[in-house]
């Protein structure tokens, strides 16, 4: 059932996610920053246990430890940067190439599934969208 109503689900979703702009944009941020707190926890986490490491390998000051600390962060930093580098183009072609494929491939989709339609089946798709968007026209305001 969800596969022969994939595009009027996907309609709706878009229309929703269109007059209900305010709430898409705030759960959204809700997530984003949800996901910046939790990377900065982790971060934290990291660090703080190559200081304990350092300092109770080494036998070091807290100044030296957080002093090595910084040095090892900046070079795991770097060697992040220098793999993204070396790795994100192909990602990046790789990513075009596979949106290319999955726009043509849907695009095709809906075109087959608008031609195999009857008249009075495209008039029920088409005010079936033109009443939704509507009633969220009027929900909205």
């Amino acid at each position: 059932m969800i596969k022969e109503n994939l595009d009027l689900i996907i309609v709706a979703l878009v229309t929703l996610s269109i007059v209900l702009y305010d709430v898409v944009i705030d759960l959204f941020l809700s997530a984003l920053h949800l996901t910046f707190e939790a990377l900065h926890m982790l971060f934290e986490w990291f660090e703080l246990g190559i200081e304990h490491t350092v300092e109770h390998l080494f036998h070091t000051t807290r100044h030296g430890s957080q002093t090595v600390t910084f040095y090892i962060l900046l070079l795991i930093a770097g060697l992040i940067i220098y793999w993204l580098w070396r790795t994100l183009p192909r990602l990046c072609r790789h990513g075009i190439d596979f949106a290319r494929q999955a726009w043509r491939r849907r695009k095709a989709e809906c075109l087959r599934y608008w031609l195999s339609l009857s008249l009075i089946h495209k008039l029920k798709l088409f005010s079936t969208a033109a009443a939704i968007m509507y009633l969220g026209s009027l929900w909205a305001t």
